[in-house]
């Protein structure tokens, strides 16, 4: 969700020159975009595109400016795993608010507790847009 709410900050300020990819540090490649998310980025003018999990790779964490991970866990196992990279590896809501706590995942949630976390996530992604292009 975060991705394509990025992406879609990065095309309506016509700036070719940000590169979103998304991975995962736990993949499951049969895993199908819930409706829900298609629904809200539909809401909010995101046109949604196909989105295949996708493992995290060494080349993929050199390659990149910024790492951002939505939970400690993730952030613990990428910097255990790879600490080369730790310089440009955050805790997303760290970065985009200063908060340091976990991003909830909104998948399993429904009505309003969906919402609120979908909403969050938006806002937090809008700040970090306006930090990296600052």
């Amino acid at each position: 969700m975060a991705q394509e709410i990025l992406k879609k900050f990065i095309i309506n300020d016509n700036r070719n020159d940000i590169k979103v990819i998304s991975r995962g540090t736990y993949v499951l490649s049969q895993f199908l975009v819930p409706q829900k998310i298609k629904d809200f980025l539909k809401k909010n003018n995101i046109e949604y595109t196909e989105h295949v999990p996708t493992q995290y790779s060494k080349e993929d964490l050199a390659s990149s400016d910024f790492i951002f991970v939505m939970t400690k866990d993730q952030l613990k196992l990428l910097n255990d795993n790879y600490a080369q990279f730790s310089d440009k590896t955050y805790l997303f809501l760290e970065y985009c608010l200063d908060i340091n706590k976990d991003m909830l995942d909104p998948i399993d949630k429904k009505g309003t507790a969906f919402d609120t976390i979908a909403n969050d996530i938006k806002k937090a992604t809008l700040m970090l847009y306006k930090k990296i292009v600052s």
